[in-house]
C-alpha cells in the first residue's frame, strides 16, 4: 500500500510538472522563500482541473476524452474503466482504493463505480473534456464482468 501511495504521488507530481513546463509564456509568482531552498515559482494552470467526485454503485461517466489526458487516484471504493481503441472497446479494467489510473491525451474512455460499492475518485484532468454518448447498461455490465 505504501508503494501505491508513493507511485500515485510521483504520477501526480510528474503530470503536474509536465503541464507546468509546457505552458507557453506563463508568468510565475514568487513563493515565500522561507519555505524553500533555491528558486521556486508557481505557474497558473487554466487548463488543469483537480476534482473529487463521488459515485454511487453503478454510477458512471459518459464516454469522453481529455485533450491533455487524465490521472485518477481511487480514494475509496473501486472503479471500473473502459477505453476505446482503433479496434473497438477494450475489456473493462478495475482499480481498488489507493490505485491510480492514467489515460493519455484524446483517448476515449469512461469510468465509474463498481456494481456493489460507491467510489470516491480524485481526478487531475488536462485540457478540454470532450463529452460523448452515454455508456449503456449492457456496456457497463460487460466491462464489470470478469
Amino acid at each position: 500500500m505504501k508503494r501505491t501511495l508513493v507511485l500515485a504521488g510521483l504520477v501526480l507530481t510528474g503530470a503536474a510538472s509536465i503541464a507546468w513546463s509546457q505552458a507557453p509564456g506563463v508568468a510565475s509568482a514568487a513563493l515565500d522563500p522561507a519555505n524553500f531552498t533555491g528558486k521556486v515559482t508557481t505557474s497558473p494552470m487554466p487548463d488543469v482541473r483537480l476534482t473529487r467526485i463521488n459515485f454511487e454503485p453503478r454510477a458512471r461517466t459518459n464516454w469522453h476524452s481529455h485533450g491533455g489526458g487524465q490521472v485518477i487516484v481511487i480514494e475509496n471504493g473501486g472503479m471500473v474503466v473502459q477505453e476505446r481503441g482503433g479496434s473497438g472497446e477494450t475489456p473493462g479494467k478495475t482499480f481498488k482504493a489507493r490505485e491510480t489510473y492514467t489515460v493519455g491525451p484524446n483517448v476515449t474512455h469512461w469510468h465509474g463505480a463498481l456494481a456493489d460499492a460507491p467510489l470516491t475518485q480524485i481526478a487531475l484532468s488536462y485540457g478540454m473534456t470532450n463529452w460523448l454518448q452515454k455508456v449503456s447498461d449492457e456496456q457497463y455490465a460487460a466491462a464489470v464482468k470478469k
